[in-house]
């Protein structure tokens, strides 16, 4: 029988701890006077040589007339030793001592990968729920290693693929497994160990597992296969790290208009720089929910080093997206004049907002900066994506010369157990799509894909509430109705405000319709997705005009403050 690490460990240190009885045990046959208070620093000692090689009677006791200066020189040498033995024997096993540990651990946090993100999520989880985590990493080798463990976590070193390295994180006895990896097929597979886990031995101990996917077709995916979301005790939860920083972001920018009293519905123009997975989801979050007037007219401008291959992949999977906003991609060599003179930004200098999202925050920073120096005499906003540099974005933030300036996405804001859990990001989403469905109860919905239990909807019904949720505070910023007037239910709309709401809800609507390949049919057919709502307000019967209506009216009904 082949013996884990955990049974070799605790070999090794029943072994060390036998010699200690056996030589406390001998001495004290061999040498009966050593049994007194007087020898007791003379029986350490010789215990420590044993343990280290020394002969267990290679000599006799000290003598009786030993002054007292050098009994005490040899406690501190005891001392010494033992420090020394202590760090040699935690040194040689380490490994054993930590899935010693480990096997005491229960109701713990397990987050697998000790990446910038994973360490964030730790300290994250130190700092706000007072606990902490157990670390799990493929290379030992990691220099910030040994500063997880200085925090108080306990870190294993193995592969999280394997059954056997969640069985010595002690999978069945904790309350979360979180999977924050950028290698989306080792995120399966460490979600399928656990399950198997689960299945071969029937636990039943409630696991919330979250899972980091970044294509929200690859979470379907695995929704329609082996795995399920619920499976013994695991209740399996996915998340989009890009997704959650693009809600948050247009949720925080609205904060920032208010505050600068400068009116949102006055943006006709969406600049991004770069087009990686952040600037997509921004994008996608920007075609959702940037409905701020009643004619929709805004611009969204791409500039990126590979324009004609990401206007490619965009147009391939979002192939209806330009029915909602004109979307145009071009060319960067890094010539900001020319970016400047193409978007007449000198013309269109307060209806522009420009985000600098590439993948990489310096080249962010150097884009940002270069672009503020070239504009000094406009006034609108540069928002740049910065995950790592917390004390950098301290320090230019300090600054008066770049007030234009304004990060998002840092670490310390997004690595956090909120935005892997979204449970109060999906609160309200939540609260509407309970609304939904008591709205519908007794009536034949023409929409089962959503009437399910929301930790049941595909992740398209999911973002159908999301996506409703986070325009509600750009509706009550277009009728200059501030967010305490909503939390406190004294939230009215006027007839002329319903209405001019209703047509801008009807164009979200439409747009969240367009992104997931829906298109116009005179008759809906949810499996070739045509809908016949998909027409301009003026050519809505008046019964879908009311459902828009309606979905105005009921924001005040919702059971989550906004």
């Amino acid at each position: 029988m082949k013996l884990t690490r955990r049974q070799k460990g605790l070999f090794g240190i029943a072994f060390i701890s036998c010699l200690i009885v056996l030589s406390w045990i001998g001495l004290s046959k061999l040498y009966p006077t050593s049994n007194t208070l007087r020898y007791l620093p003379d029986r350490i000692y010789r215990i420590i040589k044993i343990v280290f090689g020394g002969d267990p009677a290679g000599s006799d006791l000290e003598r009786v007339d030993i002054p007292w200066e050098l009994i005490i020189a040899k406690l501190f040498v005891i001392a010494i030793l033992l420090y020394g033995g202590f760090k040699i024997i935690q040194k040689i096993f380490a490994e054993q001592y930590t899935l010693l540990l480990a096997s005491f651990r229960k109701n713990h946090y397990i987050v697998v990968g000790t990446s910038g993100k994973g360490r964030q999520l730790l300290h994250n989880l130190k700092v706000d729920k007072e606990q902490k985590g157990l670390a799990i990493e493929r290379v030992s080798e990691r220099t910030h290693l040994s500063s997880i463990r200085k925090q108080g976590h306990t870190v294993i070193i193995g592969n999280a693929e394997e059954e056997r390295t969640l069985l010595e994180a002690g999978i069945k006895r904790a309350s979360h497994l979180m999977v924050f990896l950028e290698n989306e097929q080792t995120v399966v597979e460490i979600i399928e160990a656990a399950q198997r886990i689960y299945q071969k031995s029937g636990c039943q101990n409630p696991l919330k597992c979250y899972a980091h996917l970044r294509n929200p077709r690859l979470i379907d995916l695995v929704r329609n296969s082996g795995l399920r979301l619920t499976n013994g005790g695991i209740k399996l939860h996915f998340f989009n790290l890009h997704k959650m920083v693009a809600r948050h972001f247009f949720s925080q920018l609205l904060l920032d208009f208010e505050a600068s009293g400068t009116p949102i519905r006055d943006i006709r123009q969406l600049v991004f720089l770069g087009f990686g997975d952040f600037a997509k989801a921004l994008l996608l979050q920007a075609l959702r929910i940037f409905h701020v007037s009643v004619d929709n007219q805004l611009k969204i401008d791409v500039y990126s080093d590979h324009s004609e291959q990401d206007d490619i992949f965009f147009e391939a999977y979002y192939p209806k997206a330009t029915h909602i906003f004109p979307v145009e991609f071009h060319d960067f060599n890094g010539s900001f004049s020319q970016l400047i003179n193409r978007q007449a930004l000198d013309r269109l200098d307060q209806q522009t907002l420009l985000i600098a999202a590439c993948d990489d925050d310096q080249t962010n920073l150097n884009h940002a900066l270069e672009l503020l120096n070239k504009t000094r005499n406009l006034s609108f906003p540069i928002y740049t994506l910065n995950v790592e540099g917390k004390g950098l974005r301290s320090l230019i933030n300090n600054a008066a010369e770049t007030s234009r300036l304004t990060f998002f996405g840092g670490a310390e804001e997004t690595d956090t157990l909120e935005f892997i859990t979204g449970e109060k990001q999906d609160a309200l989403a939540r609260a509407i799509h309970d609304d939904y469905q008591k709205k519908i109860v007794g009536v034949r919905s023409e929409s089962s894909h959503y009437t399910s239990d929301w930790d049941k909807l595909s992740e398209d019904a999911k973002d159908a509430s999301r996506a409703q949720a986070d325009h509600i505070p750009f509706k009550l910023a277009l009728t200059n109705k501030p967010l305490a007037v909503a939390a406190r239910g004294d939230l009215q709309f006027t007839p002329t405000e319903v209405e001019q709401l209703a047509i801008i809800e009807h164009n979200r609507w439409m747009a969240h319709r367009y992104l997931n390949g829906w298109d116009f049919g005179k008759m809906r057919d949810d499996i070739l997705k045509l809908h016949p709502s998909l027409v301009p307000w003026v050519a809505l019967t008046e019964g879908e005009k009311q459902k828009d209506r309606d979905t105005v009216l009921r924001i005040a009904n919702l059971s989550v403050p906004l």
